[in-house]
């Protein structure tokens, strides 16, 4: 886990889990490049992660667990909302604390959608509703 990519995407869920999320309808796009030159992304919105693409056709709380992105999170009440195998992946975090949130991004995209330790996330935050 790179603090730096954890304060980064810390700054950018922010408003997810703040005042300004009043409708819960913002959602955050974090976007990087993987190990393979593939753009991958996950997407937090105030209860719900979603990851695209998901390069596998396994359970993706399997997947999450065996790729060793939950070490340490142990305490996360995650729920499996949706996936299409090769597709993508939604998570649920409703009730986690942000903090946990960002790490458990961070660590997805390094252990999961194969982003190697010094990736940077680009961030955008749009209004669903």
């Amino acid at each position: 886990m790179g603090q730096r990519q954890v304060d980064t995407i810390v700054a950018a869920i922010a408003d997810i889990y703040g005042a300004r999320n009043e409708s819960g309808m913002l959602c955050c796009t974090l976007e990087a490049v993987n190990a393979d030159g593939i753009d991958v992304s996950i997407q937090v919105m105030a209860d719900s992660v979603n990851l695209s693409p998901y390069p596998y056709a396994e359970d993706p709380l399997t997947r999450l667990e065996l790729s060793g992105a939950l070490e340490g999170l142990e305490d996360m009440d995650l729920e499996l909302v949706d996936w299409d195998a090769n597709a993508f992946a939604t998570v649920g975090t409703a009730g986690n604390e942000p903090a946990d949130v960002a790490r458990l991004v961070d660590e997805t995209f390094t252990k999961v959608l194969g982003c190697d330790a010094g990736y940077m996330p680009t961030a955008s935050t749009e209004d669903l509703g």
